[in-house]
């Protein structure tokens, strides 16, 4: 009788989910404390912008080397250090004062959590085969989005009972939970993990796109730049993330300012797009996993939801900055933030297909761009937003799309960066 597999690696997939939650509630948790944090720390919304950009920065420059790193040390080390490292910083942000040293703070908290993802493409390369890797990608990448979902609750009944500060002294905390449970039970490789039976243990190592998995190499960064995908990735993301960064520092005061929301009302209204953006990533990566099953080229699987994604942020977009109800606003943001979460999903699982056995690499490459747009979106929407209004500033993003559209044509997902012969 044929030995049923085991499903350790959803476990895992659960388990970065879980992740990627407290990863993002770090994160997004000062965007739901702007008003009180500004008027405590006598901040204005430049000033506050660029505690944004500073995590940016230091996030941003550890991510090539993070994924260098995930590659040599693994990524349950890689991840375990990651999460000591940000939980740390995040209690920091609630202890500091001074602006310069809360600007420093906040670029070492970037600089902390930036093995997640990139550890997380290595890890998902080893555990998953390369039918089951659109799903892979979206837990964590779901997880990150569900953290603004439940946050802005979280966070107006911590600063309800206690203070603004208390919220990081919490978060914080519970970051550092995470990482012993973490620490008990990850492996770098399914070989070595003792709950994986034989036949799950065989249908990864067949199945899996990395060659040699577990062995160290470097990356061969002259066969990278050969090729226009590589940076075609980066561009794409680039726009990607500086549209999420935008979204996940403002949305809360844009609400508010535009609608004259409350600020004790705003847990729920702050939630719902971030809601849709996880279930659209969820969704999308099951589905781009089925168009791979069914045959379909990676192109088709992955290229053209992202295109479609991008589309549809469009659509939300135009509508939302024309809603004049609130209620009716939301909606359309949720939209927004769908589409851009469509193109999330499918860039991380692209980065994974050009990338194979150095997929920590090429995320790590791809996210730094990324993050160089997150770094920038915050200020640069705070001085707009300043000096033209919403309106004009949230429309300026189309152009940036259109550059984005057009890139996903050039990356290639179907042609890994380093053919195996290559590497021989």
């Amino acid at each position: 009788m044929t030995e049923r597999k085991s499903n350790v690696r959803w476990f895992f997939a659960l388990a970065f989910f879980i992740i990627g939650v407290i990863a993002y509630m770090d994160r997004s948790n000062i965007s739901l404390i702007a008003g009180p944090m500004m008027e405590d720390l006598h901040m204005t919304k430049a000033q506050f912008g660029l505690l944004a950009t500073f995590f940016s920065a230091g996030y941003a420059l550890m991510q090539v080397p993070s994924g260098i790193l995930a590659e040599k040390f693994g990524p349950k080390k890689m991840l375990s250090i990651a999460l000591i490292w940000w939980s740390a910083f995040t209690i920091l942000t609630g202890v500091v004062k001074n602006h310069g040293l809360l600007y420093l703070v906040r670029f070492l908290f970037g600089i902390g959590e930036a093995p997640m993802y990139p550890a997380n493409a290595v890890f998902n390369s080893n555990w998953f085969s390369r039918g089951e890797k659109g799903r892979a990608s979206s837990a964590l990448l779901a997880g990150s989005y569900f953290g603004p979902v439940i946050a802005p609750g979280v966070t107006v009944l911590i600063v309800t009972m206690f203070n603004w500060q208390a919220v990081f002294y919490i978060f914080g905390a519970v970051g550092f939970l995470i990482v012993i449970l973490w620490a008990i039970i990850a492996k770098d490789l399914p070989e070595h993990h003792k709950m994986v039976n034989e036949a799950e243990k065989r249908y990864i190592i067949e199945n899996r796109d990395v060659q040699n998995a577990g062995e160290k190499q470097s990356a061969p960064w002259s066969a990278f730049f050969k090729h226009f995908s590589f940076y075609a990735i980066a561009v794409q993301y680039f726009v990607v993330q500086f549209i999420v960064g935008l979204f996940l520092i403002w949305l809360p005061t844009y609400v508010m300012e535009q609608y004259h929301v409350k600020y004790t009302s705003l847990g729920l209204l702050a939630g719902i797009p971030w809601l849709a953006m996880l279930l659209c990533i969820m969704g999308f990566g099951a589905l781009s996993d089925r168009l791979l099953q069914a045959g379909k080229s990676r192109f088709v699987a992955r290229g053209s939801i992202a295109i479609i994604g991008m589309i549809v942020f469009s659509i939300g977009l135009l509508f939302a900055i024309r809603s004049e109800v609130l209620e009716v606003n939301i909606a359309w943001l949720a939209v927004c933030l769908s589409g851009m979460g469509i193109t999330t999903g499918m860039s991380w699982a692209a980065a994974a297909d050009i990338g194979r056995n150095f997929s920590g690499t090429v995320s790590g490459w791809m996210n730094l761009w990324g993050n160089v747009g997150a770094m920038l979106s915050p200020l640069l929407a705070g001085i707009l937003a300043d000096l033209i209004g919403w309106t004009w500033t949230l429309q300026s993003l189309l152009v940036l799309v259109v550059i984005a559209i057009f890139m996903w044509f050039f990356v290639k997902p179907d042609r890994a960066l380093v053919a195996e012969e290559d590497k021989l």
